[in-house]
């Protein structure tokens, strides 16, 4: 208890700390990383989610855009990545709405050694994929019940399995059951890469509101007890989900409000190692303006206002046949950190481009934008 009240009372000193200003520009052209055409497995193979990476025990990067499939791009950098067209991890596709074992998509990983790895994802049941009736709604993601699945690796990430048996791979839930009279359940949806500070690890996952506002929220382990998860109250982290051996134990789903006061969905999250300023990305359309912004945090509660990084159109903006843009995320791919949760002075912009072909399909890529970062 006293070890608690400690990094709980370094946390609030911390938290007192005014964010330092740092600028973030583009630096270069983009590099194409993944194109479905080109380099997709399948005709389903396609980016999903925000890029995350960690480096395996033989120093290959591997990085995460997935779809409901979870293959991976595994290269020495971001610049030599190659398609694997093993499926490192899929969902049961079960449509029972309690067991959020239908689709699931990896977006966070941790591991000390490059072996034994960590991973947060996004576990979702939509009764459209299986033809269920959903009463509140005809859109086909009207209904959907989401919650945070814990899972792990042993080789390296080749392959992943729950940390517990469904529904008790849940280590962040929806507060209440299924109700097919609900159209937008409270629930976590999307989890942030996880990072390291100060002897934790840290991770920021938006939490959808039926009737009230949704928010980012910011959840904690300590370093050397990554089954054992806290959630900020707005006071100081209190237990939220432990793993017993066998499931996940949740005492709490609640979680006060962090980042920008606009409250983004916040994709990606980065500790700039010079300055010791944290950077977040999102999309957003502030003053009219859609892009990819920004905006920094010594503290990781704490946020600065949202600067524009990228002006670029998001899906609500491209017209019949237009591309659009959406999941960025920030990669140094010459961090020192295995799971590449520090940048220096450059980094990458990483997001996926949408192409429509034709009236009704559409082509995804994974590209990257080069970035310099100012202190």
């Amino acid at each position: 208890m006293l070890t608690r009240l400690v990094l709980a009372a370094a946390f609030l000193v911390a938290a007192s700390v005014t964010s330092s200003a740092l600028g973030v520009v583009v630096a270069g052209p983009e590099r194409l990383l993944f194109a479905q055409a080109r380099d997709g497995c399948d005709i389903h193979d396609l980016p999903d989610a925000p890029a995350r990476a960690f480096r395996n025990a033989t120093g290959a990067m591997v990085l995460f855009a997935p779809n409901y499939q979870n293959r991976a791009l595994v290269g020495a950098d971001l610049a030599h990545l190659k398609r694997d067209c093993a499926v490192r991890f899929a969902a049961s596709g079960r449509a029972l709405p309690s067991l959020l074992d239908d689709r699931t998509w990896l977006q966070a990983f941790h591991t000390d050694d490059g072996r034994d790895v960590f991973a947060f994802a996004s576990a979702s049941f939509i009764p459209y994929r299986h033809d269920m009736p959903c009463a509140a709604g005809k859109a086909r993601t009207d209904c959907w019940y989401n919650g945070i699945a814990a899972l792990s690796s042993t080789d390296g990430g080749a392959t992943f399995g729950y940390l517990g048996t469904p529904p008790q791979q849940i280590a962040f839930p929806p507060p209440a059951p299924y109700d097919p009279n609900v159209a937008n359940p409270a629930g976590f949806m999307t989890a942030t890469n996880i990072i390291t500070w100060r002897g934790a690890l840290y991770t920021i996952l938006w939490r959808r509101v039926e009737d009230g506002k949704s928010h980012n929220c910011l959840a904690r382990a300590d370093a050397d007890e990554p089954l054992r998860w806290q959630l900020w109250s707005g006071k100081e982290f209190v237990p939220a989900a432990t793993f017993t051996g066998s499931a996940w134990s949740i005492a709490t789903t609640d979680c006060a409000a962090v980042g920008p006061t606009t409250q983004p969905v916040i994709r990606s999250v980065v500790l700039h190692e010079a300055g010791q300023t944290f950077i977040a990305v999102f999309q957003s359309r502030i003053r009219g303006q859609p892009g990819f912004y920004y905006a920094t945090s010594r503290d990781l509660v704490r946020w600065s206002a949202p600067a524009l990084l990228l002006a670029v159109d998001l899906k609500a903006d491209a017209g019949p046949g237009e591309s659009y843009a959406g999941y960025p995320s920030i990669i140094d791919d010459t961090s020192a950190d295995r799971n590449f949760g520090t940048v220096g002075a450059t980094a990458s912009l990483v997001f996926v481009r949408v192409k429509p072909v034709g009236q009704r399909s559409v082509l995804r890529d994974l590209v990257a934008l080069p970035l310099r970062i100012m202190n």
